[in-house]
């Protein structure tokens, strides 16, 4: 991972010899990839960090198998092409190759595909226990990474992660459940998850009414104490923010497509009026967002600076924030990417 350059140099993060503020490296979306996560739980000693957030949408989007025939030789459909994997070194390169971008391998007998193909039922709960395991696995990875540090990484689901996943995760000693919950993340400071969002094409798992999301923001904040050092870990970012401009859908099609008007797509705000609402009234000292993958960027609702670090995670690019903040105040922050 690298820092990004300005001017050609990188920026220093701060000048003081002396440490007066928590530094968090914040990502999101990383959508099942395996190099993204651990990438992520590796920025807890690249930058220093003293906290590790992962904004939501952790899961992948489906299971590609790796179809197993009588004849020794493997076969799989992946990015549109379909290969033959005679040896086992060739079924662990695309192995990686399909976790890396986001997806899940799941190796079956061809009379098992067969059967699987036929049965909705036990390809959506297979796919459910792929990304329990999966979300257990990294959950051990990241405790075994940082078990000798004094980081702490919180994790929060997105609108695209199902409620039976996030329910399903065991915390450990530096790994915590961000989501729909409040944490203290030093004498100061405090953070709130939430992972659910308003309504998109798609559908998602957890996709809610403005309403009821809403409600869920203000049962949260019944919580709060001090907003001026309070962090917002809201998934779906403010409405008409910058942050949150995404392609409009046409939603007669499935899957949706963009609309285009003039040789261009019609763009607007994705994001949420009930997210907005809440940090313009509590003007919380920061607000991590994420959900619109192309739309990286900062901007300030009145005194809460608000990011969004975006998303490649398809590539295998993780790319996150680094923000350092003090007593009611966000001293310096900064976009990576690698």
């Amino acid at each position: 991972m690298l820092r990004e350059k300005h001017g050609g140099n990188p920026v220093p993060l701060f000048k003081s010899k002396k440490k007066n503020f928590t530094r968090i490296f914040f990502a999101t979306d990383i959508h099942g990839s395996e190099a993204c996560f651990r990438k992520f739980v590796k920025g807890a000693t690249f930058y220093k960090a003293d906290v590790l957030v992962l904004g939501g949408d952790m899961t992948g989007k489906m299971i590609v198998p790796i179809v197993s025939f009588a004849n020794g030789v493997s076969k799989v459909t992946f990015l549109g092409q379909d290969l033959e994997l005679k040896t086992q070194e060739e079924i662990l390169s695309m192995e990686m190759k399909i976790k890396n971008s986001g997806f899940y391998v799941y190796h079956v007998s061809s009379d098992e595909y067969q059967s699987m193909m036929a049965d909705e039922k036990k390809i959506h709960e297979t796919f459910l226990n792929v990304m329990k395991e999966t979300l257990s696995k990294w959950t051990k990875l990241a405790e075994e990474r940082l078990k000798d540090t004094n980081t702490m990484c919180y994790v929060t689901g997105g609108n695209d992660d199902y409620q039976e996943v996030m329910d399903s995760f065991v915390e450990t000693e530096h790994v915590k459940n961000l989501d729909n919950r409040i944490a203290r993340i030093d004498e100061s400071h405090s953070i709130i998850g939430l992972g659910w969002g308003n309504m998109t094409p798609w559908k998602c798992p957890r996709d809610i009414s403005e309403e009821e999301l809403g409600k869920k923001i203000d049962r949260l904040l019944t919580g709060m104490d001090d907003p001026k050092n309070t962090i917002f870990d809201f998934h779906i970012p403010p409405i008409d923010s910058t942050i949150d401009t995404a392609p409009r859908l046409d939603e007669s099609v499935y899957p949706p497509k963009p609309i285009i008007q003039a040789g261009q797509p019609v763009m607007f705000g994705a994001g949420s009026a009930a997210v907005r609402k809440s940090i313009e009234e509590c003007q919380p000292l920061l607000g991590l967002h994420g959900h619109i993958h192309e739309s990286r960027g900062i901007i300030n609702l009145g005194n809460t600076l608000c990011a969004n670090p975006g998303s490649e995670y398809s590539e295998g690019i993780l790319r996150g924030i680094i923000v350092n903040v003090g007593d009611k105040t966000v001293v310096s922050h900064q976009f990576t990417s690698g």
